[in-house]
């Protein structure tokens, strides 16, 4: 017997769309145009044009290092699996699940195994790595819960695994900024595109 509760919205019926995030700006701002090119296949354009004429200064002149540092390949020593890795340790612990679901699928992408990639989303202690991988989750685990308990110990544990020193600058770099943009997506409820959600999970057929 299916009832339906007078009121409920956990039905198929159309719904009003969600905000992009819970602060408004110009609507009829328009992103410049290298802003767009960056956020070609980037699935938070609706977020960022919600927010960008807030703070057009700050937004022009970071957001071309933090849009490569989170998309291009050829950006920094890290290769974008291991930032996108890193992207995925760090939003699970803080619980940003915008910025997981979408670091994560990338990160699926990437090395070819969602699956994979999920199972590093719950718990990476949990999936075979290298130790040069293993290592990094543990680092940027700790600069994310214990910022204030880092030592120089920290950094010999890469050293011991390889690691240069400016990888190490790249692992940390990343991580901070990471923990800068779940920060910013958290507070201000910013959400992947509606587009992008629908593509991450196969048709519902009619009648289902």
């Amino acid at each position: 017997m299916n009832m339906q509760v007078k009121g409920s919205t956990l039905n198929p019926e159309p719904k009003e769309p969600d905000p992009y995030a819970w602060v408004k700006g110009d609507e009829n701002y328009e992103l410049p145009a290298e802003i767009l090119e960056m956020l070609q296949g980037v699935p938070e354009v609706g977020s960022m044009t919600a927010t960008a004429s807030l703070v057009k200064d700050m937004f022009e002149n970071s957001g071309p290092h933090m849009g490569r540092l989170m998309w291009d390949p050829a950006y920094t020593v890290l290769t974008l699996a291991e930032r996108k890795f890193i992207g995925t340790v760090v939003s699970a612990i803080n619980g940003c699940v915008t910025c997981l679901i979408l670091h994560s699928h990338v990160l699926g992408e990437l090395i070819g195994d969602h699956g994979r990639a999920r199972r590093l989303a719950i718990n990476y202690r949990s999936v075979t790595l290298s130790d040069r991988e293993r290592a990094i989750g543990d680092f940027v685990t700790k600069l994310t819960e214990m910022p204030s308990k880092s030592e120089p110990a920290d950094l010999e544990k890469l050293r011991d695994v390889g690691l240069s020193d400016q990888e190490i600058y790249w692992v940390t770099e990343t991580a901070s900024t990471f923990n800068y943009t779940n920060r910013v997506t958290s507070a201000l409820g910013y959400r992947p595109d509606d587009e992008y959600m629908e593509s991450l999970s196969p048709p519902i057929a009619e009648g289902k």
